[in-house]
């Protein structure tokens, strides 16, 4: 019996000592992304210095936790809103042993927002419309010259590296960058063929719906357009109640 109490008390001692090394080391690891939060803002804004933007002007949304892909290599990534001029939004990826950030993809998306900027004149008619019915776009601030419009044009394996391309030969300045989005614009105008438009609006029934729908056909000008106005389910994200369509106005022509 007396054998018996000491073996339970050894089985109790040390499950207790797991448990407590298991708290301890839990406590200790915390949480990857507010352990290295301090140096990996530090490095972002370093970066984002890199390509002459103002390093004061970056709102770091979120850093997400290392993943592992089954090559074995490791990535962290930050998303990152600019209140520059452009306004932009990205997601840059870091390395988790350094800490670093490497991510050209970051001309991308100054240049999907320069390039609707360079639109403004043809999407000021949707804009105006939109905003005229009280909707808001869920991805900007209210003060942007671009609302409601995205474009995934950058991405295109046409034209990807020579963009790359043109803003290592501008010296990253963003005016020499512009000028030749603009030298360019008839040739980007025909490959962008999947334009989004997203904006946020409730009670909207299929009667105005429908006239939402009318009224973007005639003011838009040629390309393909996935609309997203309305309200979606937050929990499956699928749209409730709005227009979710796409729009393929004629006359776009596509290399």
């Amino acid at each position: 019996m007396k054998h018996k109490k000491v073996v339970i008390a050894g089985i109790a001692l040390f499950v207790l000592v797991m448990l407590g090394g298991g708290l301890f080391m839990n406590k200790n690891s915390g949480d990857w992304s507010e352990r290295h939060r301090e140096d990996i803002e530090e490095n972002v804004r370093n970066y984002v210095e890199r390509y002459k933007l103002d390093p004061d002007k970056v709102e770091i949304d979120r850093i997400r936790e290392p993943i592992k892909f089954p090559t074995g290599e490791e990535e962290f990534r930050v998303d990152i809103r600019y209140h520059g001029e452009p306004f932009f939004s990205h997601t840059l990826i870091g390395h988790p042993d350094t800490l670093s950030i490497s991510d050209k993809n970051l001309i991308i998306s100054l240049f999907n927002e320069l390039y609707l900027h360079e639109r403004y004149e043809d999407f000021k008619p949707a804009m105006d419309y939109l905003k005229s019915l009280g909707v808001s776009d869920p991805l900007r601030p209210t003060d942007t010259k671009i609302q409601y419009f995205k474009t995934s044009l950058g991405v295109s394996e046409q034209i990807k590296d020579d963009i790359i391309n043109a803003f290592y030969e501008s010296n990253y300045d963003l005016n020499q960058f512009r000028s030749y989005i603009q030298e360019n614009l008839d040739k980007f105008i025909r490959l962008d063929s999947n334009i989004s438009i997203y904006g946020t609006k409730e009670n909207i029934d299929e009667s105005l719906a429908e006239e939402i729908k009318a009224e973007l056909m005639e003011i838009l000008p040629h390309s393909n357009y996935h609309v997203q106005v309305g309200v979606r389910d937050p929990s499956t994200g699928v749209g409730e109640e709005g227009l979710f369509d796409y729009l393929k106005i004629r006359g776009v022509e596509v290399d």
